[in-house]
């Protein structure tokens, strides 16, 4: 998922000159254009359909509260998904500050019945359970990167100028995270 392109650069400026000269409905367009990707990302950090769609909205509510900090030093893109990052990052510490206790929804005996999973479904529902504990037992650095790049499918490149390290890090942040991966993997 590359979060820019160049003629979407051109066409973001033209929308944010809209935006400052007033016109209400063009902070929306940019909304549509980015709300899928900021919803996945949220969604990769959390899990949880309604918390991603609270967090993304809290992007968006930055982001245009924020329209007058944006210089055009990057592009829109970058600056909307370092704020998305940053929220992400601030989920993640409160949450670790605040553990969620998850609540077993009671069975009803009205629910119909589920079809039996087949044995290949249960084994790759267990097998991304598995990994999804490994990723989230990984230091923050490195559980970052490998989300950004395998999850949200950005280049080291983008993951670069959203998180603002340099390239030679993004990429030995990644490496590393897959090394620790892998060893959390192999040790389960």
């Amino acid at each position: 998922m590359s979060f820019s392109s160049p003629q979407s650069d051109v066409r973001d400026l033209e929308v944010l000159r809209r935006c400052r000269q007033g016109d209400v409905r063009a902070f929306a367009e940019l909304v549509d254009r980015y709300k899928n990707g900021v919803f996945r990302l949220m969604f990769q950090w959390v899990r949880q359909k309604e918390i991603a769609e609270e967090l993304a909205q809290d992007v968006f509510l930055k982001a245009h509260r924020d329209l007058g900090n944006f210089r055009g030093d990057a592009k829109f893109s970058t600056w909307l998904y370092q704020i998305a990052l940053n929220r992400c990052r601030d989920h993640w510490r409160s949450r670790k500050r605040r553990p969620e206790v998850p609540v077993e929804a009671p069975i009803l005996a009205t629910e119909p019945a589920k079809s039996p999973a087949s044995d290949a479904e249960l084994q790759a529902k267990e097998e991304g359970a598995r990994l999804r504990r490994a990723l989230d037992s990984l230091p923050e650095i490195y559980r970052e990167a490998l989300t950004l790049r395998y999850f949200s499918d950005l280049s080291h490149e983008e993951i670069a100028a959203i998180s603002g390290e340099g390239l030679s890090n993004v990429k030995m942040r990644v490496a590393r995270g897959l090394a620790q991966l892998r060893k959390k993997l192999e040790g389960c």
